[in-house]
């Protein structure tokens, strides 16, 4: 292990000199492009317009232009894209780093601002192609750390086997995380039943939790366990940090109250803070927030809010629960009580309410950000993570077509219309789960999510799984573009087996915008694992 350390630690070093070395180079390559692309050319107002439009000051002196744009648009760039050029952005627990360095030095320039002034994005793309070049330049720099790399990926993977051969104990560290190991004893109490349940492995964190533990006898193709459903159940309320460990509780006949202790950090003063709670059943619990049918949930010995079961002739199936916001009740720095309770109900209560007793509940709480939906749609928007590439875009076409299906499928329609609004697509985009090439757009479904009063279910408007992730598809983004500028009429698009469009006129504007699209960065990954 102290081998693994050492070698990790190299890697790490030597990519963050590289990273510091184009920090530093950045300044100069904007200079660079001011002066290639002659932008001391242009007119006083515009360029006036262009410092105030990147949010700085007026400068007196025309000779001050360059200086001062390169520092408004420097500071635009990185407050745009936030963590890639001012902090490691290296995750350790990750073995491959030279891809993600690569990416994250990269300026995003589809931004609003960038767009509105064409000089802007022609100096975005000019500081881009001078960091390839500088890539370029140190190929063999790359490749010796890819190779070292590899060696890294390969030891952990030994040690990893290694670890498979040891008994069974230690095999069932892959679900440290599930509901089996939560109480003293229990694992070994149900243990022979552990040996035939189903295997769920989180699509987000990749840990293992047994289908017996969370009463799920499904197959489940999209699973998310409990701790990222947590996180991610409302992705406009985005979670800044956890100040309470996620925990299972479930309450007995003997017991029906959990009570939990905590301090708050000063730190998270003026933050909002949420109490989020799941029911694990099995049913559409995690799916939801969910509290118990009948009980209530206090904070520091007040009683923050009261449940109350449905009536068994309720035409509604499901009571509409949400998270708590608790902000307003927290001691910062002091030990805080939260407590749940679960009211005790007779036979003749059950036989009026629709009340389940004796249930596992899932609970944490939260520091949060609450996004509006144009805040949510722009922190969307700015994460390179979240787009498809055209290769990629090409790539699902391709699979879509491919012999491995009965039929071979010589053609595809994809429409144009989002399937919310039923009008030509702005942003189009799928669910980070979704399995079909049918885009909608981004900006209404964020709008239409929105819009809901009484809580905000993220499935996606055309397969209906979960949708709280998004990728952006550059490939359609692109034709949708083309159709705009050129004030075409199409309102779907047809593509052959090799995700090329049919039609001609489309077909060809599209060749013409992707020649100066495809991103050098894809050829430079590919050159070092060729060498």
């Amino acid at each position: 292990m102290n081998q693994n350390n050492q070698l990790q630690e190299e890697i790490t070093k030597e990519l963050l000199t590289i990273k510091q070395d184009i920090e530093l180079k950045i300044p100069e390559f904007i200079r660079q492009g001011c002066l290639e692309l002659k932008v001391d050319q242009i007119s006083l107002q515009k360029k006036q317009d262009i410092i105030k439009c990147l949010g700085g000051n007026k400068y007196k002196q025309d000779n001050q232009f360059i200086p001062k744009l390169t520092e408004c648009l420097l500071s635009h760039l990185l407050r745009m894209k936030k963590c890639s050029l001012q902090s490691t952005n290296i995750n350790p627990a990750r073995p491959i780093y030279l891809g993600q360095l690569i990416t994250i030095t990269m300026f995003y320039y589809e931004d609003k601002i960038i767009k509105s002034y064409s000089i802007l994005e022609e100096l975005t793309k000019f500081v881009n192609k001078q960091i390839h070049v500088y890539f370029e330049g140190i190929r063999e720099r790359l490749k010796l750390i890819k190779d070292k790399e590899q060696q890294l990926l390969n030891q952990l993977r030994n040690s990893q086997s290694n670890n498979d051969k040891q008994n069974e104990t230690q095999q069932d560290i892959n679900f440290l995380k599930c509901y089996c190991h939560s109480q003293p004893g229990l694992y070994v109490q149900i243990k022979t039943k552990l040996n035939t349940s189903k295997i769920l492995k989180c699509k987000i964190c990749s840990q293992n939790f047994h289908g017996y533990c969370l009463q799920i006898n499904n197959d489940i193709q999209d699973f998310i366990c409990p701790y990222c459903t947590l996180v991610m159940l409302n992705p406009q309320n985005k979670v800044i940090d956890q100040i309470v460990q996620s925990t299972f509780q479930q309450f007995l006949q003997y017991k029906n109250e959990k009570h939990f202790l905590f301090n708050c950090p000063v730190k998270h003063k003026g933050s909002q803070i949420e109490i989020r709670c799941l029911r694990i059943d099995g049913k559409d619990g995690l799916n939801e927030i969910t509290w118990p049918d009948y009980g209530e949930l206090q904070m520091n010995g007040v009683k923050l809010a009261e449940f109350k079961p449905l009536s068994i002739n309720y035409s509604v199936k499901k009571r509409k629960d949400d998270s708590i916001n608790i902000t307003n009740h927290i001691k910062h720095n002091e030990q805080n009580r939260i407590t749940l309770i679960e009211y005790k109900s007779n036979e003749d209560l059950k036989k009026q309410f629709r009340i389940q007793h004796q249930c596992i509940y899932f609970l944490g709480i939260f520091s949060i950000n609450q996004l509006n939906a144009k805040e949510f749609l722009l922190d969307v928007k700015q994460y390179h993570k979240n787009y498809l590439s055209i290769e990629d875009s090409f790539k699902l076409f391709k699979q879509e077509c491919s012999t491995n299906k009965d039929v071979k499928i010589k053609s595809i329609r994809i429409s144009l219309l989002c399937p919310i609004t039923l009008q030509l697509i702005n942003i189009p985009a799928r669910g980070r789960f979704c399995n079909h090439l049918q885009c909608f757009d981004l900006e209404n479904f964020i709008t239409a999510i929105d819009d809901q009063k009484d809580k905000k279910i993220w499935k996606c408007p055309i397969c209906k799984l979960k949708c709280f992730k998004f990728l952006i598809d550059d490939y359609q983004q692109v034709i949708l573009e083309l159709i705009s500028e050129n004030s075409l009429s199409n309102k779907e698009v047809e593509f052959n087996e090799n995700g090329e469009i049919t039609d001609m006129i489309l077909r060809e504007l599209c060749n013409q915008r992707l020649k100066n699209q495809y991103q050098i960065n894809d050829r430079i990954k590919k050159q070092i694992k060729t060498d």
